[in-house]
C-alpha cells in the first residue's frame, strides 16, 4: 500500500475523518482570590487558585460562577502551569452546572499566560443535557498584569 497521507490511512484504516469541526459554545470568566503557592518535597511546586465567582455567556446559555471552586495547578520546569479547575456554575433559569477544566498555561514575553484546555461539563436532564455530551475544547488566557481573572472560550467538536 502506497499512501502519501499521514492520517488514518497510512495506517490502515478505510478512511480519515479529517480534522475535527468546532462550534462556539461557551465563555467564561473566572474571578481569582489570591493565589496560594509552595514546593514540594519532590521538587515540584504547587499552586491553588481559588475561584471567587466569575461569569459565563454563549449562544444557548448565560449564568455566573459560584463560589467556592479553585484550579489547582502544577508549576512545570519551564514556567507553565499544568492546570485542572473544578468549579460550578448557575445558569440564569436555574439550572446548576459542574464543570472541569483541564490543559496547559504557558507564559507569554508579555507577561500574559495563555493556553488550551479540554472541559467536562455535568448537567442535569433537560434543555442543558446536550453539554454533558459536549466534547469540548478551550482557549484559555490571564491578560499581563491581571492576577484576578482567566478567560476561557470552550468550542465543541461538531460530528
Amino acid at each position: 500500500m502506497t499512501t502519501t497521507s499521514l492520517d488514518a490511512r497510512s495506517l490502515g484504516a478505510s478512511l480519515s475523518p479529517g480534522q475535527p469541526s468546532l462550534r462556539f459554545a461557551l465563555a467564561i470568566r473566572a474571578d481569582l482570590g489570591p493565589a496560594l503557592e509552595f514546593d514540594t518535597a519532590h521538587g515540584t511546586r504547587r499552586a491553588m487558585f481559588p475561584i471567587t465567582g466569575g461569569a459565563v455567556t454563549g449562544p444557548r446559555i448565560s449564568g455566573h460562577i459560584l463560589p467556592g471552586g479553585a484550579d489547582f495547578a502544577l508549576r512545570l520546569p519551564d514556567g507553565a502551569y499544568a492546570i485542572e479547575a473544578r468549579y460550578c456554575l448557575m445558569l440564569d433559569d436555574g439550572t446548576p452546572l459542574m464543570i472541569t477544566n483541564a490543559g496547559r498555561m504557558q507564559p507569554m514575553p508579555d507577561d500574559s499566560f495563555q493556553g488550551r484546555t479540554r472541559a467536562v461539563i455535568e448537567a442535569p436532564a433537560g434543555p442543558h443535557g446536550w453539554l454533558s455530551d459536549a466534547v469540548l475544547f478551550g482557549t484559555a488566557w490571564a491578560e499581563p498584569g491581571d492576577e484576578a481573572r482567566v478567560f476561557i472560550e470552550l468550542w465543541q467538536a461538531v460530528i
